[in-house]
């Protein structure tokens, strides 16, 4: 029995290594969204030197996400001087001027950012003790080269409290600056399938499964993952949320374990459901795609699955 076991795993990492290598030439062409951060506006009453403390944290919270190439226009070298200078100047002021330089640069999107308002207040407590606090709001769009068009656009703020000093609020307000989840996954969400030939389960419901998705488009262990099913409803192609998946361990460029988060029971439906087509009809048969979300929406449910 062991011996049976056994062959059944090596089996199934076999035909994983082969999946892997028969979809590694399309995979290869994969290419990282590439994210220029232009230079920021800002409102007269903050200093040029307080804007660029702000888009360097930026360009940081930014970095955190492999899935995308982050470019810094001010410190990439193989960007000219007398490029910077023009993109400085008010003639590239327009939309269409600066997505058409900064294609001509290899970018997808750019990052585009104003800083609108920097505040520190002074607090004093009964005992006398004095502590400030700092505030600072902005506003980041993010636009496409392709169209010239604006992908995202988000207003948001930056604060801290209890600084001993005036200059010490207004710093760290600054480098408190960053982009949300939701930037990402509005603009540069990861999609892919869940793999219908390995999966565990266990009381009818499915435990562990495979994604193509890995290393290649910037996966990272932990991310959770939304699935869902695909059916033709009067000629239109009809999503609709089955389960939610956690990558456990990336296993290779296009290849990554999961956990299955919530809805296992419906998940393994849909999965047979899904191999059972595609022996009447593999060219008609939708797979469950598989995309990139900023979390599970529901701790309650994460804690459940970790004690089952």
């Amino acid at each position: 029995m062991k011996q049976i076991v056994t062959k059944k795993l090596g089996l199934n990492l076999l035909f994983l290594m082969l999946f892997s290598l028969s979809v590694y030439a399309q995979e290869s062409k994969y290419r990282k969204p590439v994210v220029v951060v232009d230079y920021f506006d800002k409102s007269s009453e903050i200093s040029t030197s307080d804007c660029e403390v702000a888009r360097n944290a930026i360009v940081a919270s930014l970095s955190k996400y492999p899935r995308i190439r982050v470019i810094d226009v001010e410190t990439e070298a193989s960007i000219d001087e007398e490029t910077k200078r023009r993109l400085k100047e008010e003639a590239l002021a327009d939309e269409l001027a600066r997505s058409g330089q900064m294609k001509q640069l290899g970018a997808d999107y750019i990052v585009e950012g104003h800083i609108s308002k920097l505040e520190v207040q002074r607090d004093q407590d009964s005992k006398g003790n004095v502590a400030y606090d700092g505030e600072l709001a902005y506003t980041i769009k993010v636009v496409s080269t392709e169209e010239g068009t604006v992908a995202y656009s988000n207003n948001y703020t930056a604060s801290v409290s209890s600084r001993k000093t005036n200059a010490e609020a207004r710093t760290d307000a600054l480098k408190k600056a960053g982009i949300s989840c939701g930037l990402i996954e509005s603009v540069f969400p990861l999609n892919g399938t869940l793999i219908d030939t390995d999966y565990t389960e266990k009381k009818g419901k499915m435990k562990t499964c495979y994604v193509n998705l890995g290393s290649l488009h910037g996966v990272e262990e932990g991310m959770f993952l939304d699935v869902k099913s695909v059916t033709n409803i009067a000629g239109r192609s009809v999503y609709e949320e089955v389960g939610v998946l956690k990558i456990e361990k990336v296993l290779a460029e296009d290849l990554s374990e999961c956990s299955v988060v919530s809805n296992g029971k419906e998940l393994l439906k849909e999965i047979k459901e899904y191999t059972k087509q595609k022996t009447i009809n593999e060219a008609e048969a939708k797979p469950l795609l598989v995309s990139s979300r900023c979390d599970t929406g529901n701790l309650f449910k994460d804690l459940i699955h970790i004690f089952k």
